[in-house]
């Protein structure tokens, strides 16, 4: 047996049904047969790769599994993309950790339309249509028609600067609405479905120091975006240079993000969102991100968010927990993060309320306007715990401190409950704010100076 599957693995080829061969082996001790609902299919995506495939055979490998799903490997290397994998229910993708490495094919390229394209239509005419390759996928936007507006769709032919399109437009792209047309797209993509897996794989999205002057930030262009996926699990994950946010979670039940690495992406590193419930966001690292290490949106709710480390962020390590809705972002646990060195705030709370906020530490942040942001930033929230945090800036001389304030309390914030922080070492104040009156503000240790100095 032993045999058998050093074989198969030494020609690249990973076809066969895992659990039948773990039940062979067990057939020989005990002479009995799994359960057919016990079998999962093993394909490989290299065995589908062809000169054809925009997804390096990934998406043919999916699309070979059988109704009720499997696993789709992905070996050692670097497999480039020009189009979105679908995922759909039951589909299991691995890789080889860092060494599996999923990227974009081309060069980020965009380029205006030349005239408005209008709702229905299947061709646009662009300013230029040379970045573009038939049978690749782009990205229809505008300052109008952006998020769930965009549309994403497939090139079928292009004609010397008219490009003809897979779907119809959903809506109307007008020049002076700044209407573009990207050759982004996601890596992984799933919607309406359930029982999905990306593990323990690398994904670069080519993002280069001039695309981030002039690319617009679209979350429906993050590495992986799932929309109403219950059951999902992303894990060992490294994503980085991504024109998106890294990894995008929008509705669904019970999402587990764990143990992924974000950075260098153009906008949040991760991003749970649009009435997403349950689940958990644990040991994750977002880190040199655009905007939030962690950007709460739109009605989350019943989420944990824990032992994470979010840092040098461009704006907040853990981003605008309340907003969004009816009732806003609410019931969600926030709980032993750390984060540090982000341009604006450690954490913030905007909006909405029910939510917890403990045993965080947040240090250092306010790097990108000194004095203006605090460790914990709570703005028009309600029924709030905020208790246990550690918030603090050691940073030495004084005159090189950046945290303005331990906790800031400001607007309508009210009938929070703010206790057991240690604030120490901020040069504006510990706890402040025009709202504190209305919560309750207690049994806090609040010190100008942090001891040790310099750590």
């Amino acid at each position: 047996m032993k045999e058998l599957i050093e074989q198969t693995r030494s020609h690249g080829r990973i076809r066969e049904i895992t659990l039948v061969i773990l039940a062979l082996t067990a057939y020989a001790c005990t002479e009995s047969v799994p359960k057919a609902s016990e079998v999962s299919i093993v394909v490989n995506s290299s065995d589908f790769n062809t000169i054809q495939s925009r997804t390096a055979g990934i998406q043919e490998a999916v699309d070979a599994l059988p109704q009720e799903g499997g696993v789709v490997y992905i070996p050692l290397g670097n497999h480039q993309i020009s189009r979105a994998i679908h995922l759909r229910s039951g589909v299991y993708i691995r890789g080889e950790g860092n060494h599996t490495v999923v990227s974009r094919r081309w060069e980020v390229f965009h380029t205006p339309l030349a005239q408005p394209a209008l709702e229905g239509a299947t061709t646009v005419e662009v300013e230029d249509s040379s970045g573009f390759v038939p049978g690749d996928e782009i990205c229809l936007q505008s300052k109008e028609s952006y998020g769930w507006w965009s549309l994403h769709t497939i090139i079928t032919d292009i004609s010397n600067n008219v490009v003809t399109l897979e779907d119809e437009l959903t809506h109307d792209y007008l020049p002076e609405e700044k209407a573009q047309v990207l050759n982004l797209f996601p890596a992984f993509h799933a919607e309406d479905s359930k029982d999905i897996r990306i593990e323990n794989l690398s994904i670069d999205g080519g993002l280069t120091d001039e695309d981030r002057k002039n690319v617009p930030v679209e979350f429906t262009l993050s590495a992986v975006h799932f929309r109403a996926v219950d059951d999902c699990v992303v894990s060992g994950l490294l994503v980085k240079n991504y024109p998106g946010d890294g990894i995008s979670i929008q509705s669904g039940d019970n999402a587990t993000v764990s143990n992924c690495l974000s950075e260098y992406n153009l906008g949040h590193g991760f991003h749970p969102g649009t009435g997403l419930s349950s689940g958990a966001w644990t040991n994750n690292i977002g880190r040199h991100n655009g905007w939030d290490g962690l950007f709460f949106c739109h009605r989350v709710r019943h989420t944990i968010i824990s032992g994470n480390r979010f840092h040098d962020n461009g704006w907040n390590g853990i981003g605008s927990l309340g907003i969004g809705g009816e009732g806003g972002d609410r019931y969600n646990v926030v709980s032993g993060n750390f984060c540090y060195n982000n341009a604006k705030s450690g954490i913030e709370c905007r909006g909405g309320g029910n939510n917890t906020v403990s045993n965080n530490v947040c240090e250092n942040n306010s790097q990108g306007d000194p004095g203006r942001w605090p460790g914990i930033l709570v703005v028009d929230t309600h029924n709030t715990i905020i208790s246990g945090n550690r918030c603090l800036d050691y940073q030495e001389p004084a005159s090189s401190k950046t945290q303005g304030y331990g906790i800031l309390v400001e607007g309508s914030s009210h009938d929070n409950i703010i206790t057991g922080n240690i604030i120490t070492g901020h040069s504006q104040d510990g706890i402040y704010g025009d709202a504190l009156s209305r919560s309750i503000v207690r049994e806090n240790i609040v010190k100008k100076t942090h001891e040790p100095a310099g750590i």
